[in-house]
């Protein structure tokens, strides 16, 4: 992929003198000479003299660079500030995806302002780069995508819960999905050789008892099921969803990485 040129807004062409198309200009009148050489070889030829007039328009444009410098080493200041002061040196992806999307934000709103390219080209330029923004938050959190696939499966059911051990060494664990029946849980542990069905606490021990309605557990246990199978599911669309972020944020910057700035 290499850099193209990008059509300027017609009145930026005709701001800047290259309104090639107007028709009161003949060819005659454009040409002034013609020779065979490089563009800078006059001015590099240490036989020509060069004005003052030329030297004092050349200071005048290093003096012009040098005040942009200084105005943009303090505007930098406050646009990454907060940027900076967040990244460590041990910080991996997300630091990397941190500057981009600060650098991104920044040419969104230049480009918005000051963009010189045809309102097409401009309007895509612009378009792409707030995709991309977008693309760069949802890879910039990896569990976002597990979270957001476990959600929806979650919202179309009970709100189950783990099984709480505490055990005498200080340690704590989680174990299965269990919904309540009458005084007691339906579910199935997390494990091998896990067990299921109607739990009920007997002496703080969490043990299979006699369902009061073994038509409502066999139901609640179905469905269970079928919530399991779904959050796996989840899993494994999560992981999908995350390589076609990459896929297309990959195609984004291969397609317009050249051209946003331009």
């Amino acid at each position: 992929m290499l850099i193209q040129s990008q059509p300027l807004d017609p009145k930026v062409s005709k701001k800047l003198g290259l309104d090639y198309e107007s028709e009161e200009t003949s060819e005659s009148e454009i040409i002034v000479s013609q020779r065979i050489g490089k563009l800078l070889d006059d001015l590099l030829d240490g036989k020509r003299k060069i004005s003052i007039g030329t030297r004092l328009g050349w200071k005048w444009l290093e003096i012009k660079d040098a005040f942009y410098d200084i105005k943009y080493a303090i505007r930098n200041h406050f646009v990454w500030f907060k940027t900076i002061s967040r990244m460590r040196p041990w910080e991996g992806f997300d630091g990397l995806i941190s500057v981009m999307s600060t650098h991104l934000r920044d040419y969104v709103a230049n480009e918005e302002k000051y963009g010189q390219s045809t309102k097409e080209c401009k309007e895509h330029k612009i378009a792409t780069a707030k995709e991309t923004l977008e693309l760069l938050k949802r890879v910039k959190d990896p569990h976002g995508y597990i979270d957001r696939r476990r959600t929806q499966v979650e919202e179309k059911y009970p709100k189950y819960k783990s099984l709480i051990t505490k055990y005498e060494n200080g340690s704590t664990s989680t174990s299965g999905d269990f919904v309540q029946q009458g005084n007691g849980w339906v579910g199935k542990e997390a494990g091998f050789n896990p067990r299921k069905g109607y739990f009920e606490f007997v002496n703080g021990r969490f043990e299979l008892a006699a369902s009061p309605n073994q038509d409502e557990t066999d139901q609640l246990l179905t469905e269970l099921a079928k919530y399991q199978t779904e959050i796996t599911n989840a899993y494994k669309q999560a992981e999908t969803d995350s390589e076609e972020d990459f896929k297309r944020l990959a195609h984004l910057l291969q397609e317009n990485l050249y051209s946003w700035w331009d």
